[in-house]
């Protein structure tokens, strides 16, 4: 196995990590953010609903390979995530959603940020410590 496989094996194991993160931590209610309605179904029927899919990137910032990945739900709704391989953990540094006006939105703008950027980097944490355990 080389050592792109390797990573994009890797990359794999944390972009599943990351999605079952995601809808535990919207479970959880703990980050409020608007429309701020509670999840009434459990882990697995939310996670039952939801698809993902990795694509290694092809550019390169500081010599660090960029990854992403789509999760997708049941009614079409999808967010893009971007990382880069920092070796021993997975950093976030792209992430937009698809918004009303088909226009993604870019969650870690000026606009979005306040509310998504703690909400991911706790995900981002959490997912990187379940796949290094």
């Amino acid at each position: 196995m080389n050592m792109n496989s390797i990573t994009h094996s890797r990359f794999e194991l944390f972009a599943e990590a990351f999605v079952r993160k995601y809808w535990e931590t919207v479970k959880s209610g703990a980050f409020r953010m608007p429309p701020d309605e509670p999840v009434e179904e459990t882990i697995e029927e939310l996670l039952s609903k939801i698809s993902h899919q990795t694509e290694p990137g092809s550019a390169s910032v500081h010599d660090a390979h960029l990854f992403a990945f789509r999760m997708t739900n049941t009614h079409g709704d999808w967010w893009l995530f971007t990382f880069r391989d920092k070796g021993q953990a997975w950093e976030l540094v792209g992430a937009f959603a698809r918004s009303d006006s088909q226009t993604p939105h870019d969650l870690l703008d000026s606009v979005y940020s306040r509310y998504f950027e703690p909400f991911l980097r706790h995900i981002e944490r959490a997912a990187n410590d379940a796949i290094s355990i």
